[in-house]
């Protein structure tokens, strides 16, 4: 084989193995979630979608703070980039880990969790825009001026501050009601009545769950004075709410993909990461809520505005 020859094939070698050695050392990813859900789910479809050379290993808390299972989890895979979905898997890796890069989601009001500012975690919000949310209202109802948001203080505090001042800004009044006691929200509501255009249901989980009426307190409500809610949630437009905004969480995860790269490719630390608000949005409309507050004086031109119409109309599908 003359030189010439080996030096080339030499060449071709040791580009392959340089290759090869590149992709081993390939920075490594891995997910927590705190359990099974729909939109968790969407969420890390959305980052496989946008990242699929990471490949992130996962491991489903199913509903259990086991901080042993993710130390052993880290160990195994010794991943480069932590992504924590869910409060209870964001709070049990953090006390176990306190170098490697962890990047949280999906948990609502992150400023109330000091552990969720060491130097090694940052994260994405849960908590749409103020004034995302209130333009997006204001765009379907014209007519809002005065928002009252019900809120129990322990759990919705920083968020219902906040929002009062971008409120402010845009020229909307945000009439704060503040509510220790579920079972006083109708009273509280009939105080405020001749001060408030709408509503707005927050994802304050001390206020409305399973153990109160508050939330079918909030839609009657709504319905005898004729204040249209903006709900958090798609879920709460068959009950009666007028509009929901929510996080697209598909979006969502394309968004923490993003964060992920810049971490495990360009090696920024997360404490260089500012904590964002989710960028994606989805907005669906009651049709039949809309139409019984604003009769005839109803402009159909909002149901080109929103993501989706509920109920869906059947005759779409014949």
């Amino acid at each position: 084989m003359s030189t010439r020859n080996y030096l080339i094939i030499l060449c071709i070698v040791m580009g392959v193995l340089s290759v090869a050695g590149q992709a081993e050392a390939t920075e490594t990813y891995a997910i927590i979630k705190s359990k099974s859900l729909r939109q968790i789910d969407e969420v890390i479809t959305g980052f496989q979608n946008s990242f699929p050379e990471a490949n992130p290993a996962i491991l489903d808390l199913e509903g259990n703070a086991d901080s042993r299972k993710v130390k052993q989890f880290i160990e195994l895979h010794q991943p480069d980039v932590i992504i924590c979905l869910g409060l209870l898997a964001a709070k049990t890796t953090i006390r176990v880990e306190q170098e490697r890069p962890i990047i949280f989601s999906m948990v609502i009001n992150y400023k109330r969790y000091p552990e969720l500012r060491q130097e090694n975690v940052t994260g994405i919000s849960m908590e749409i825009p103020p004034m995302s949310l209130f333009t997006q209202f204001r765009l379907i109802s014209p007519q809002i001026h005065s928002i009252g948001v019900p809120y129990h203080p322990e759990v919705s505090s920083e968020i219902v501050e906040e929002a009062q001042a971008h409120a402010s800004q845009m020229g909307i009044q945000l009439i704060k009601i503040a509510i220790n006691d579920p079972n006083t929200l109708t009273a509280k509501l009939k105080k405020q009545q001749k001060r408030i255009d709408g509503l707005w249901m927050l994802a304050d989980t001390k206020l409305y769950n399973r153990n109160t009426t508050a939330i079918q307190d909030l839609i009657r409500f709504s319905q005898q004075t004729q204040k249209p809610i903006l709900a958090f949630s798609e879920a709460f437009l068959k009950p009666g709410a007028f509009f929901s905004i929510s996080i697209d969480y598909h979006s969502l995860g394309s968004q923490l993909a993003l964060v992920a790269k810049r971490i495990g490719q360009d090696h920024v630390q997360p404490a260089q990461i500012s904590i964002a608000p989710p960028i994606g949005t989805y907005t669906v409309i009651n049709r039949n809520v809309a139409q019984q507050l604003y009769e005839n004086q109803l402009d159909e031109s909002i149901f080109d505005d929103v993501d989706k119409i509920f109920p869906e109309d059947l005759s779409d599908h014949k």
